[in-house]
């Protein structure tokens, strides 16, 4: 009897244990699947606030360090955080060019995000026109980047649905595979 209630036992655990790694692996690949959303989120608030630096310039003429925190404020907080650290490194280093300022605080600020480094770099590609007087280069800079985030989200929607099956099944055939080689 003692010996039954501990094969029991142990076939428990072990049915437990194997349900505990399935689940784990299964979560795993639906948070790698996940990034994608994260990511189209991200370029989607880029894009708001892109555009509303592109109407602030246009029609309010506001100086660039008063339009970066004006947006920073309106903005999602993971964009909100590069436009007012950008915006008050600008009133502090008042001499000092935009493009530098602002390739530094993206450099920064890369890390907090789930954007990739292609779309980076085409955040610091929009900066070379910071600081300049020459608003047209501005108004052509912004255009540039958000054609790249439109063209970049049409091509994440395709691919979001495929890659959240695609990881959400490698993960449960992961874990699957992990029990079959353990047990």
């Amino acid at each position: 009897i003692i010996f039954e209630r501990r094969a029991i036992m142990f076939l428990f655990l072990k049915i437990t244990g194997a349900f505990i790694v399935i689940a784990t692996c299964a979560i795993t690949g639906i948070c790698w699947g996940a990034k994608t959303t994260y990511r189209i989120e991200e370029l989607e608030h880029m894009q708001r606030a892109m555009t509303m630096l592109q109407n602030n310039i246009d029609f309010l003429a506001m100086p660039l360090p008063d339009a970066l925190e004006e947006i920073g404020k309106k903005s999602y907080y993971i964009i909100a955080n590069l436009f007012l650290k950008t915006a008050n490194e600008m009133e502090k280093r008042k001499g000092e060019g935009g493009e530098e300022i602002w390739k530094q605080e993206v450099l920064h600020w890369q890390n907090t995000t789930y954007l990739e480094k292609q779309d980076i770099d085409a955040v610091i590609r929009f900066g070379t026109s910071i600081g300049y007087l020459d608003i047209e280069q501005q108004k052509a800079s912004i255009i540039l980047l958000l054609r790249y985030i439109e063209t970049t989200l049409t091509q994440l929607q395709q691919k979001k649905i495929q890659q959240q099956k695609l990881y959400t099944s490698m993960g449960i055939l992961g874990g699957m595979f992990i029990v079959v080689i353990l047990l």
